[in-house]
């Protein structure tokens, strides 16, 4: 004997119908075509600098670099120890003759 009547099995398939759908729609828009091709062009907002400015002439070239102390490198697996001193700053000079320095910060431990 079945726990269901034939009066619930309506009411369960009235529930799970789908809503009836409404008549009114969207309107219809006009279609688009893409974006026409056209030719760009710009003003320069800033005159062109006549002095020498505060930029870098390549090329570069080294003339000195310091080390942090020496750092040691574990593997995740703690199988492999690397030893390796870091960088700590670059000393170079521009075509120019003016001296570039690259400092860089002290790794932490990991």
């Amino acid at each position: 004997m079945s726990g269901m009547t034939e009066q619930d099995a309506q009411t369960i398939g009235r529930a799970l119908k789908q809503p009836a759908t409404s008549s009114k729609r969207l309107p219809a828009l006009p279609a688009r075509g893409g974006i026409p091709s056209a030719t760009a062009t710009g003003t320069a907002t800033q005159s062109a600098s006549t002095t020498s400015g505060g930029g870098i002439d390549s090329p570069l070239t080294e003339q000195s670099r310091s080390y942090w102390p020496t750092v040691q490198a574990v593997t995740s697996d703690g199988l492999l120890q690397i030893a390796y001193q870091p960088i700590k700053s670059v000393v170079m000079k521009d075509k120019s003759g003016r001296e570039v320095v690259f400092n860089y910060v002290q790794p932490t431990a990991s």
